[in-house]
């Protein structure tokens, strides 16, 4: 009987100082923010995830024992997970200005490759080849023929009848603004 009555005080001891050493959610969802705090500026991909699930299964235990918490205790567990969430928002935009910047500083590279194979020899060969192509004696025949088959005073009738439709002081304010644009004048 005491040999049983030993084991029971012993189990009793045993289990006040394991409930006497629990560290409280509050303290062990301040002691990981502080940690990532101190770290979190070097942190990898990898070190992210790990820290995320860390927080996820703080949080979890969070949610499943809230009601138990003193008001001070809920408010301490609010304020860390704040802290928290501004080194993950603080961490991405760090990390996405960094992508926008490598873009950027690729720009000026990029254009230059294009403008490194733009072949002006290849071009200048291709101009050449359709210029020697055209049969200008065929074309002018074909002109010819186009401008003896066109009905001149029909043609005059049509041309007449819209000129009289075309506002032409518009017109005319159009074309000086438009030359204007092209010779750099606006």
């Amino acid at each position: 009987m005491k040999r049983q009555s030993l084991a029971i005080l012993f189990a009793a001891i045993i289990l006040a100082v394991g409930c006497a050493t629990t560290v409280s959610l509050p303290d062990r969802l301040d002691s990981f923010v502080e940690k990532t705090e101190k770290e979190y500026k070097n942190y990898s991909k990898e070190d992210w995830e790990r820290a995320q699930a860390e927080y996820d299964a703080l949080v979890a235990e969070m949610k499943e024992n809230y009601d138990s918490y003193t008001t001070a205790e809920k408010v301490r567990t609010m304020k860390a997970m704040g802290r928290y969430g501004s080194m993950v928002l603080s961490s991405e935009i760090g990390s996405a200005t960094d992508a926008l910047g490598d873009v950027l500083e690729q720009i000026p590279e990029t254009i230059n490759g294009i403008i490194d194979e733009i072949d002006t020899a290849s071009i200048r060969e291709t101009v050449e080849g359709i210029k020697s192509s055209i049969d200008t004696a065929k074309i002018r025949k074909s002109v010819e023929g186009l401008i003896n088959s066109i009905d001149t005073a029909k043609l005059k009738k049509q041309i007449e009848g819209i000129a009289e439709s075309i506002d032409t002081a518009k017109l005319r304010q159009k074309m000086e603004a438009v030359i204007k644009i092209l010779t750099g004048e606006e």
